[in-house]
């Protein structure tokens, strides 16, 4: 085995109540170890609670199994034992080692008996002179921790003639003792400091050509890579960064393990950092989760929690965590494990080597990640909700050829060329110079849905540039600058030209699903929104919505407009602020794309209104903006008081829908985390569904 050195992290362990490994916290903790670069594992030492699991020899076998199949042979696994009398470890070694052949093992004096210098030197020929050469052996000093029981640098001399020992981990509390051991570094001898506030005069005392064959053992490292560069840095010998890092390192150290805890207060702060960190992939039914939930609830008071979790933030912001990818909420990739699943794709390797890859940004149906290539950016969506009516189907792949007019609605061989579509599992669609899609949108550079790469359907897009309109109306609002500008009402005329231009895709009848254009027995829509609005409004009534019969005479009294409904087409059906994307540039808009055709179905016009109406118009009360916005869609379609009137009618349908969902939220989920927000949501529903049925 080569020699062991670098960053030895002092690892955490998941337990349950009844002290049982936790197989999921424990192996999703040792990926995010290795992808902060730690050079090694240390198990069950003074962070990883292992005195707890002193003679437990099951469940010390059972991490060390995870460890090794987590970390697939990557960096060695040292394991740390703890007993009084020399035959303890031995026999430990003996059981431990026959079931898992490629660890070491790190001993210690007696822990609570304090013996002599002849004494602790038999101790130590007993367990070197028993142990089988092929597990390296580490010794442990640590006076303070250990009844007072020093390993003399003269005794440690006479133990290196045993050809298993291969270091020692010092606490570098007594400077002399260090110096001692330092001379007695070499390929095959391994020195290494475990006082995380010292790592930099530890080094300081290391002659730069030595310290390859040194290490550090952190805690910190269970959350950070700062150790990583600190020992980079040792061996350049650049003594400014050394320091730089070191006092990072004990600037987090003060934020997280400094809690008001009965407990080690670095392990549960480390513990409750991790949790926080990876707090949406962690599947919080189990209830080993909710255990060490608890404990840590009665242990961590309020503040230090909140000081924690903004710790972690910034953190991660500032690159000093590496976060595993997150696919789902149960697939954690290392960066290395996505590069090679990119591997697979020929579409991807065009586009040359990854160098960042940003997210995930969580949406209510995807995963998404902004990925930079030699060649290009894109973006990847994983399709990671279960709850979803088309989730085994890239809508775009189908919507796409609708743009560029390769389907024509009235194309007689449309149901065909829409079924082979359909069933074509993965490619592209990239759309030709002489035959762009009617509105902006990016290519589509790669689409799978065979769930044989990754276990979800997803798609690879070009990354439009600029940012969504939501926020940069929020930013002049927050700004006190007025919207009623030339640039303003130039873009929103452009942005309702577009959607003309979208709705000019018309179809000669209505389709309840994608997947059945150009099928020929057509559906009745009248017949379609009276089961929508039946089903809406029986929900209501279990909501408790005391005026039902007042929305069912709105529904009746304008029942015409919707049984007259004979114009069908393609329909974005998201149409927001936050799925169009602007880029600014010198005092002027320019419209780059629109995004998330997830919802995009065929139906009436008036429904791509509803979320323009109610999350924009409304709230900006700028009458200017929606006649700039009239202007421009106009340049296909006229307003009149019927579309105008349809438009209210589809938003009253849709709004009881939110009202039911969030109603059925509110039931379901913890009432302290949800109810100010969702009261919210229902009331200003309540109002908007009272102020159409009752025309205020």
């Amino acid at each position: 085995m080569p020699q062991i050195n670098g960053v030895m992290c002092n690892t955490l362990t998941f337990y349950d109540k009844n002290f049982n490994i936790m197989e999921e916290l424990n192996s999703l903790l040792f990926k995010h170890i290795l992808t902060n670069d730690a050079n090694s594992l240390l198990l069950f030492g003074s962070t990883g609670e292992g005195a707890l699991f002193s003679n437990n020899i099951e469940e010390k076998t059972k991490l060390i199994n995870i460890a090794l199949k987590t970390t697939e042979g990557k960096i060695p696994i040292i394991v740390r034992l703890y007993g009084e009398e020399a035959e303890e470890i031995i026999s430990q070694v003996e059981t431990i080692g026959k079931k898992s052949e490629n660890i070491c093992f790190m001993i210690s004096p007696p822990i609570s008996l304090n013996i002599t210098l002849d004494a602790l030197k038999s101790y130590f020929h007993n367990i070197l002179g028993s142990i089988n050469t092929r597990h390296p052996l580490f010794l442990e000093n640590n006076p303070l921790q250990f009844s007072r029981n020093e390993i003399d640098p003269d005794l440690l001399k006479s133990l290196l003639s045993f050809d298993n020992l291969k270091g020692i981990n010092d606490s570098f509390y007594n400077i002399r003792i260090c110096r001692s051991y330092a001379q007695l570094i070499n390929e095959d001898f391994s020195f290494f400091c475990g006082l995380e506030q010292n790592f930099h005069n530890f080094f300081q005392l290391i002659p730069p050509n030595q310290r390859k064959s040194t290490g550090i053992i952190s805690s910190i490292s269970n959350l950070v890579n700062l150790c990583s560069k600190l020992y980079f840095y040792a061996l350049e010998d650049n003594l400014l960064e050394l320091l730089n890092l070191q006092e990072q390192i004990n600037d987090i150290r003060s934020k997280i393990y400094n809690i008001k805890s009965k407990e080690d207060n670095s392990e549960q702060g480390l513990k409750f950092a991790f949790l926080n960190l990876y707090k949406d992939s962690i599947l919080k039914s189990n209830e080993g989760f909710e255990f060490i939930n608890s404990k840590l609830d009665t242990e961590i008071d309020k503040i230090s929690k909140e000081r924690i979790e903004a710790t972690v933030h910034y953190l991660l912001n500032h690159k000093q965590i590496y976060q595993l990818y997150s696919i789902g909420k149960k697939d954690l990739y290392q960066f290395h494990e996505i590069i090679k699943i990119f591997s697979k794709i020929d579409a991807l390797v065009q586009q040359g080597k990854v160098k960042k890859i940003t997210g995930p940004y969580r949406a209510d149906v995807n995963t998404i990640y902004k990925v930079k290539f030699d060649n290009n950016q894109l973006v990847f969506r994983f399709r990671t909700s279960n709850f979803f009516q088309y989730e085994n189907l890239i809508k775009e792949k189908l919507l796409y050829p609708f743009l560029d007019r390769y389907l024509r609605p009235m194309d007689i061989h449309l149901r065909k060329k829409v079924k082979e579509i359909i069933t074509t599992e993965t490619g592209a669609y990239i759309f030709k110079k002489e035959t762009p899609p009617i509105i902006p949108v990016c290519n589509l550079v790669y689409f799978d849905e065979t769930k044989e790469i990754v276990p979800y359907v997803f798609s690879v897009q070009e990354y439009i540039k600029g940012k969504p309109l939501f926020p940069i109306i929020n930013r002049y609002i927050n700004d006190a600058k007025n919207l009623n500008t030339a640039k303003f009402l130039n873009l929103f005329s452009i942005l309702g030209e577009h959607l003309g231009n979208l709705h000019q895709i018309k179809f000669d009848s209505f389709y309840k699903s994608i997947i059945n254009i150009g099928k020929k027995d057509k559906v009745s829509y009248y017949e379609f929104f009276q089961g929508k609005l039946g089903k809406e409004l029986q929900e209501a009534k279990k909501n408790n919505i005391d005026f039902g019969n007042e929305i069912r005479r709105y529904f009746k009294d304008n029942q015409a407009l919707i049984e007259d409904e004979n114009e069908f087409v393609l329909l974005h059906n998201d149409f927001n602020s936050q799925n169009v994307i602007i880029k600014e540039d010198r005092g002027v808009f320019h419209l780059n794309g629109f995004v998330d055709f997830d919802n995009w179905c065929v139906g009436s016009r008036a429904q791509d209104f509803i979320k323009l109406d109610y999350l924009i118009f409304k709230p900006l009360n700028i009458p200017s903006l929606y006649e700039a916005f009239q202007k421009g869609y106009s340049k296909n379609y006229f307003f009149d008081k019927e579309f105008s009137k349809k438009i209210e009618i589809y938003k009253l349908l849709w709004l009881l829908k939110e009202y039911n969902i969030e109603s059925e939220l509110k039931r379901n989920s913890n009432e302290f985390q949800i109810t100010s927000s969702t009261s919210t949501s229902l009331e200003n529903y309540l109002f908007e569904i009272q102020a159409i049925i009752r025309d205020l």
